[in-house]
């Protein structure tokens, strides 16, 4: 029996619950508290007060825990009893602290409801090793969480913990996944904000002031915070988010998330101008400019790069400069940017050579505006009317049902020679180990050899032949047909697509896309041309009818006879273009 045991000792009562995961099956504070008090009355302890926290022990800093120590080391009690000796420590500090106050004799026991910890040696390697498991423990579940934090964002495109302003927590009442929506009351209420901003007649206080007092913005209420007006930071925090039209980041990286886009991006980086802010400088280029990777430099070869440029006219003095990292306010009045009201902001993009590859590269720039033209009457060329690409389109597919018929023909006759090819190297080996040619006076090695390697290539290369057949036919069929759909419509699709769809529109055109001397060389692909020339021919010969003739044309389901030939012919020199 050791001396501690025989001791009268005075205790604290220390209960500790937090809202982390770590504690979601640890009793609730008053059920400890209930708990510990009816122990101490059944073994007859000396209880001098009781502590309550509600606090992770994942990090040192707890304030009431920190405050019973110093009264132990104040020798106002030399024990402590709890629920779990992980209700101690969470983190390594902490319980070497704790053990080291047992070294030095301030803390003579631990007790929980089924054990008891003393100055010994055995019991304070328990303890420790209690305190080991339960920092395991955070530990491992907080790897879990980030694993799980990390899948969510990069996998589901979903943003873990608390919405931001504008957006709820929404849980599923049926699969209980939990996801981001727009808050009802308070998205439009921001959007209109951010409008504001836009526009460029007030200044961010203003609209600030009009947000919280006339239209009665609060933020959302939680279970200590919220259900006040939006601050100044929580404001400026709010319009520099790139969050709001779609981008998430976070330490891990960036990812465009599922959550519904408050503003464009357009929209978010014209706003930073206002705002007096260059723009986000971990954007990624190659996600933010069109073409940028299928471009290259016309003299050396060299990767081409994007370069934004903003510039303002200062809406006081009529003076024009652009907006840098350092450049808050007019040069010449010095008024501050994000005090103008409507200035006119002007953006342009630039698109250059690296001069990676020569330093020396004498290749300028060409600006985005310049180079969507380019484009645009490069797709001009190739645009045809609807009617024109479904009578196209018809023709191809009375030319597919044709190639289907003639394609057994196909099909037999190769299956003819294939079989005949089989059976010629099925005799070529009969003769090689026939009795009579033990000693090689029939066919010797090297006369089989030389026969049996051509027979092989030979069937090898009609099984293939005989296998792609079907495919070949197909595939011929499948890209004629996009081809004049997109001679149809991809003039729209350029205009009013995205930043990938205007990159795989001019990608579709040809090979080897360069900039040179300022405009854009296309090495465009043969059935192009071939679209290009019916094209032409055609509106030649329409040039010839009367004009209430042609409309009359364009209105019937059937081409008529004085086009057929013209138009039906080019859709067979786009079908043998794309064949070769």
């Amino acid at each position: 029996m050791y001396e501690e045991k025989t001791e009268k000792l005075k205790y604290f009562i220390y209960c500790r619950k937090s809202s982390d995961s770590e504690d979601k099956q640890i009793l609730s504070l008053p059920a400890q508290v209930r708990e510990l008090k009816e122990l101490a009355v059944k073994l007859g302890l000396t209880v001098v007060d009781v502590y309550e926290e509600s606090m992770s022990a994942f990090k040192p800093g707890r304030p009431k825990y920190a405050d019973m120590l110093r009264r132990i080391e104040a020798k106002e009690a030399d024990g402590i009893i709890v629920w779990q000796p992980n209700r101690i420590a969470r983190n390594s500090r902490d319980g070497g602290e704790f053990i080291y106050l047992m070294d030095l004799g301030n803390i003579k026991e631990l007790k929980t409801p089924s054990k008891s910890y003393f100055n010994t040696p055995d019991d304070k390697f328990f303890l420790n090793f209690e305190f080991s498991m339960a920092k395991k423990d955070s530990d491992d579940k907080s790897v879990n969480v980030k694993r799980g934090n990390r899948e969510k964002f990069f996998t589901e495109k979903e943003w873990a913990g608390p919405a931001k302003q504008g957006y709820l927590n929404y849980t599923d009442p049926f699969t209980k996944r939990t996801c981001i929506v727009a808050d009802p009351d308070r998205f439009p209420l921001l959007q209109k904000a951010g409008k504001l901003i836009l526009s460029g007649t007030y200044s961010p206080m203003l609209i600030l002031l009009t947000l919280n007092e006339d239209w009665g913005y609060l933020t959302r209420k939680t279970a200590k915070l919220g259900g006040k007006p939006m601050s100044k930071t929580t404001f400026y925090r709010f319009l520099a988010d790139p969050y709001y039209y779609g981008l998430m980041v976070r330490k891990e990286g960036e990812i465009y998330g599922n959550q519904p886009r408050m503003f464009t991006q357009e929209e978010f980086e014209k706003m930073q101008i206002f705002l007096g802010k260059k723009k986000r400088p971990h954007t990624k280029k190659t996600n933010h400019f069109a073409f940028k990777e299928i471009l290259t430099c016309g003299e050396c070869d060299g990767s081409i790069t994007c370069e934004e440029k903003w510039q303002i006219i200062c809406p006081t003095c009529k003076e024009k400069f652009t907006k840098g990292i350092r450049s808050n306010n007019c040069p010449r009045c010095m008024t501050p940017i994000d005090e103008m009201v409507n200035p006119k902001i002007l953006c342009y993009v630039y698109y250059h050579c690296t001069k990676r590859v020569h330093k020396n590269c004498t290749q300028g720039s060409i600006e985005l505006k310049r180079l969507t033209k380019i484009v645009d009457k490069e797709l001009s060329n190739y645009e045809i009317s609807p009617r024109f690409k479904d009578w196209a389109i018809e023709h191809l597919n009375e030319l597919n049902k044709d190639e289907t018929t003639d394609r057994e023909v196909v099909r037999g006759n190769l299956k003819v020679a294939y079989d005949d090819c089989v059976k010629k190297l099925d005799n070529l080996i009969q003769l090689k180990i026939m009795p009579q040619n033990i000693d090689g006076s029939v066919l010797s090695d090297e006369e089989f050899a030389a026969k049996r390697v051509p027979l092989l290539k030979e069937k090898e290369q009609l099984w293939e032949k005989l296998n792609n057949t079907d495919q070949r036919i197909d595939d011929w069929h499948d890209l004629s047909i996009r081809a004049f759909n997109f001679a149809c419509y991809a003039r729209y699709w350029f205009e009013h697509g995205d930043l990938h769809q205007k990159t795989e529109i001019l990608n579709s055109l040809g090979q080897n896309l360069k900039i040179f001397d300022r405009t854009l060389l296309i090495d465009g692909q043969k059935h192009w041309f071939m679209i290009q020339k019916g094209k032409e021919d055609v509106y030649n010969l329409a040039k010839k009818l009367e004009p209430e003739k042609w409309l009359d044309i364009l209105a019937q389901k059937e081409l008529p006879e004085v086009l057929s030939k013209s138009w039906l012919f080019i859709g067979e020199q786009v079908r043998t273009a794309i064949l070769v």
